[in-house]
């Protein structure tokens, strides 16, 4: 740790002192009335969708309806990622609620799948290998260079020169997958006498409210047939919007993969090494709710995405002055880097202090 001599910074002494800082800047508040705001417009930016696909006739008509459902989609996705981490109004039970009002019953994903897999699991354990599941895509993929040379000579094909023709087709059944997992997830939770809680079943009810949304009440007013495509076409749509909104944060070159032996490296270095931000212009900042500052969000969970941009600001400082990273990639770079990993896996970080850097932050 540095000193700070002339002590005009004395919040860059330790995490510590930077939380405290945050919280005597009042940046731990919550701004329900911009966050239902925000909430509301996505949830109508979908219907208005569904509404102009049904309207129009035409190819070009329903496809530019369908992006419209998909980008209302995604923000309800990363409204309600803000919820699960509740961060969204200051009441516990009113996060609970728009978690499974977005996630369970407008989306399909379990709330209670999501914030195991991701508030718990992989927030405390960004790209450790063989503990985060998000980084762990094996056998289909394989994003680190350990895995494609562990696999022997087939699976060293497959991975080296199979697998990159293959994922820009796979990431259309990201969302399928998602409800897969989080099928899985409750029903096991339910079939299990001492895991089984209320919450699952209120998880469970939502499921039933999203099939009567999406496929039970339509069916009355057009053909299952019709129904069940535009449901696969939702999905398809949605999985490559989410890939690229969640992935770009994890899975390019500067979001480094360790072993699970650096689960237990220092916190701050251990989620800036694994994690970088996006940076977006404002209605990307509007569409992605915090997740360009996964960063800020990764140190700092309980921080409302509408105080990120503040935040932000500070952790740069912080990082700077202690010498951990803190990247920042163009969204479109982003995306493209989160590809790229597919082409060429990344190595896998023994000791993730060699990433502290010589000279501050890098963006």
């Amino acid at each position: 740790m540095r000193a700070n001599p002339k002590n005009e910074k004395s919040y860059l002494t330790d995490f510590r002192a930077l939380k405290t800082e945050i919280a005597r800047r009042e940046l731990y508040g919550r701004d329900p009335k911009q966050v239902f705001a925000e909430l509301a417009t996505h949830i109508l930016t979908a219907a208005a969708g569904i509404a102009l696909f049904i309207a129009f006739e035409n190819i070009p008509g329903k496809i530019a309806a369908t992006i419209i459902m998909t980008l209302g989609l995604l923000g309800i996705g990363t409204q309600t990622h803000n919820a699960s981490h509740y961060a969204s109004t200051g009441r516990k039970s009113l996060d609970e609620f728009l978690t499974y009002l977005g996630y369970s019953t407008l989306l399909g994903f379990s709330a209670l799948y999501w914030r195991h897999k991701h508030c718990i699991v992989h927030h405390d354990n960004p790209n450790i290998v063989g503990v985060d599941d998000d980084c762990d895509l094996m056998p289909y993929f394989a994003i680190t260079e350990a895995d494609r040379n562990d696999a022997g000579i087939f699976g060293k094909f497959y991975y080296s020169a199979l697998q990159g023709l293959i994922i820009p087709f796979a990431i259309s059944l990201n969302a399928f997958n998602i409800q897969r997992q989080a099928w899985a997830f409750l029903s096991r939770a339910l079939l299990d006498s001492e895991r089984r809680r209320t919450c699952h079943w209120i998880d469970l009810g939502c499921h039933g409210l999203h099939l009567t949304i999406w496929l039970i009440i339509p069916m009355q007013f057009f053909p299952a047939i019709t129904v069940i495509e535009f449901y696969i076409l939702r999905n398809v749509a949605l999985g490559y919007t989410l890939f690229f909104a969640l992935g770009s944060s994890h899975f390019p070159y500067e979001a480094a993969s360790a072993v699970k032996e650096q689960r237990h490296a220092d916190f701050v270095l251990r989620q800036t090494s694994g994690t970088v931000d996006i940076r977006t212009g404002r209605y990307g900042r509007f569409l992605m709710a915090g997740l360009d500052y996964q960063i800020e969000h990764h140190l700092l969970r309980g921080v409302s995405y509408t105080r990120l941009p503040e935040v932000s600001e500070l952790v740069k400082e912080y990082c700077a002055f202690h010498h951990y990273p803190h990247q920042t990639l163009g969204v479109l770079e982003a995306a493209f880097k989160t590809l790229a990993v597919f082409y060429k896996p990344k190595p896998v970080q023994t000791d993730l202090r060699t990433r502290k850097l010589a000279r501050g932050t890098s963006n």
